[in-house]
């Protein structure tokens, strides 16, 4: 299994996930220190104010964005050089094939994790923002950020093995990050059931303007059981191939 995971990472274009990270970071922290700045005048310029803007974005649109995009990579290889028909001579079955694209898939997305929190808290301390930081709210917003978008991941493989164009999967990956624009207004217990927005719900600190309406014993029990259900789905539609 080891061997297969190391497969797998091979396969990714590592400078595009760099890439990928960086406008990520780029963008987050330039909105979150103009916003601070601008809204001074409604928001105390402080720790919980300054990740609520650098949250919001993260959580919304790009992070559940590059689940989709490096999903799609991670399938590119088989799609573009017909890799899906060697399997049949490969001693793993498409189960393993499956846990070990989506091993590599949540080890990236904990990547992109701790380096948008590392950013968040490096470009805080040098924007000056007041006040003390709340380490175990950062904490918490890390490991839960990452642990509710793994229901998306595992989504996003089977949807990507389904679709030969790249272009095409990110197309769609975008529409359906948009309607988080209004899932995100909605009570948790109503919009978890969109699995781009679990981040967003997961992510924001409480107590800001700008924080979703969460329950969080509902919010984290679909978590866990949609992630299982997507697990079983996309190891069916993987071992689905051998008869295709």
């Amino acid at each position: 299994m080891r061997k297969l995971i190391a497969a797998e990472a091979v396969k990714i274009q590592w400078g595009l996930v760099a890439l990928l990270i960086a406008v990520d970071l780029l963008v987050n922290m330039t909105l979150g220190v103009s916003d601070l700045e601008m809204l001074q005048e409604y928001y105390s310029p402080n720790w919980p104010h300054f990740l609520m803007v650098v949250f919001h974005f993260h959580s919304m649109f790009f992070y559940p964005l590059f689940t989709g995009i490096l999903a799609a990579l991670l399938c590119f290889y088989e799609h573009r050089s017909g890799g899906w028909k060697l399997w049949f001579v490969m001693p793993y079955s498409w189960t393993q094939m499956y846990a070990a694209k989506l091993t590599i898939l949540a080890i990236i997305l904990a990547v992109i994790q701790l380096a948008f929190i590392g950013a968040t808290i490096v470009t805080g301390f040098i924007s000056g923002v007041e006040g003390n930081l709340n380490w175990g709210m950062v904490l918490n917003s890390t490991i839960s950020g990452w642990i509710s978008i793994l229901p998306l991941a595992a989504l996003q493989l089977w949807f990507s093995s389904r679709l030969s164009s790249f272009g095409i999967a990110f197309s769609i990956n975008v529409a359906c990050v948009l309607p988080n624009i209004v899932v995100s207004g909605l009570h948790s217990v109503y919009g978890m059931w969109f699995p781009f927005i679990l981040p967003f719900y997961a992510m924001m600190p409480q107590g800001t303007p700008f924080a979703p309406r969460v329950d969080e014993l509902s919010l984290y029990g679909w978590i866990g059981l949609s992630f299982v259900a997507a697990c079983i789905w996309g190891s069916y539609v993987y071992r689905k191939k051998t008869i295709a």
